[in-house]
């Protein structure tokens, strides 16, 4: 798509940005974006092999062993349990398997609790469903899910697409996750309290945004001409082209000559970047005439 509007001296050029910046490998981010797909290369570069991977990470990162244990021990954690044997003098973490519907021991720690309290950790953060580690991790982490829409063009939010994209129920699914750390939030904001959760996960939201501006193609670029001479230009705009609009009308365009965004014309270049601005010109005029 490439649009032009006229005002003398000005003349405005508002097109596609085909080579637009990817915002995880070309910006600097707050979050870690992490994705897996078959077909697609998204988010950011990572390790893990699957969602229980990266939960199990978060979790030994960021939560103490008292506070899984006491999990565990408590009975609130799902098909795992941690039982003493007093006979056996040991400690044992069972946990239940759905097909055969019986409990199987995962491991046993021969002593007291405080002298095996590592390894026990580490063996429950094994052991754990993801559920489980989910709400351990998010305790510490702001971890918000990733889901990706795919009919036609690309689309990402951490919002489900249920209901307000069609055949979101076949097109679209889940995934990955994008997560800040304790670390993550304290260097930005400077601090852990519930203000600067709060503004960390409105950043994590809006860098989903922009890279869903960026899957789906609402990208954009203009050139600026006065008396038939280039004096501006500006590429990697990201965002709906309202917005763009305003933004270009605001920072680009004398005040005398902001309505210009509002009187924009498609022309016939929609793939050539640099058409030539008589070209444009001629363009806007047979559409006048």
């Amino acid at each position: 798509m490439s649009m032009a509007a006229y005002k003398a001296p000005y003349m405005l050029q508002i097109m596609m940005d085909d080579e637009p910046l990817n915002p995880r490998t070309d910006w600097d981010n707050f979050g870690h974006m992490v994705c897996w797909h078959s077909r697609y290369n998204l988010g950011d570069e990572h390790s893990f092999e699957d969602t229980n991977d990266l939960l199990k990470e978060l979790v030994r990162n960021s939560v103490s062993p008292d506070t899984v244990i006491d999990l565990v021990k408590s009975g609130k954690a799902d098909k795992v349990k941690l039982e003493y044997d007093r006979s056996a003098g040991r400690w044992e973490i069972s946990s239940y398997d759905r097909h055969f519907q019986k409990w199987f021991f995962e491991a046993t720690f021969e002593g007291k609790l405080d002298a095996n309290k590592q390894d026990i950790f580490e063996s429950l953060v094994d052991t754990l469903l993801n559920s489980d580690l989910y709400t351990l991790a998010a305790e510490k982490n702001i971890i918000l899910p990733l889901n990706l829409y795919d009919h036609s063009m690309l689309s990402m939010s951490t919002s489900s697409f249920f209901g307000r994209a069609q055949h979101a129920e076949w097109d679209s699914g889940q995934v990955g996750w994008i997560y800040a750390t304790p670390e993550d939030i304290k260097k930005e904001y400077g601090s852990l309290t519930p203000e600067s959760y709060e503004k960390a996960e409105t950043l994590l939201k809006s860098e989903v945004e922009s890279y869903d501006y960026y899957l789906s193609g609402q990208c954009y670029g203009f050139r600026l001409y006065e008396n038939g001479e280039e004096t501006d230009s500006c590429w990697g705009f990201l965002g709906s082209f309202s917005d763009m609009k305003q933004e270009i009308a605001s920072q680009s365009l004398p005040e005398s000559h902001r309505d210009m965004v509002d009187h924009l014309h498609e022309v016939s270049d929609t793939v050539i970047r640099y058409k030539d601005y008589d070209d444009l010109m001629e363009n806007l005029e047979e559409m006048e005439a």
